[in-house]
């Protein structure tokens, strides 16, 4: 089984190139959240080891970047509030309606 390509990954492979590219379009909180979605659950964030007292089987969990940007850390959060969402609709066919009064001029 091969590990599946993260944002992440893309951002720690390429992001410096691409924000020394794109420097005069990119903006604090833009550069911050590339940085941090980069950085999650990477020693650089720090982490504690946790131990199994059974079978002895040790694991070091890092820690989070809890950026809102980053699918790792919100993807849950966002599946279980979508599937709230999905919930709340009724058993009938949904269609979007789109008002265009705002296009016509008064003369």
């Amino acid at each position: 089984m091969s590990a599946r390509l993260e944002v992440a990954d893309i951002f720690r492979r390429h992001g410096e190139v691409y924000r020394r590219v794109h420097d005069g379009h990119l903006g604090r909180v833009e550069r911050r959240t590339m940085s941090a979605i980069g950085l999650c659950r990477t020693a650089e964030l720090g982490g504690h080891v946790e131990g199994c007292s059974s079978c002895g089987a040790i694991r070091v969990a890092y820690n989070s970047c809890r950026n809102r940007h980053c699918p790792k850390c919100q993807g849950q959060a966002c599946r279980d509030w979508l599937a709230a969402r999905q919930d709340e609709l009724l058993p009938v066919p949904y269609q979007q309606a789109a008002s265009i009064n705002w296009l016509k001029r008064k003369k």
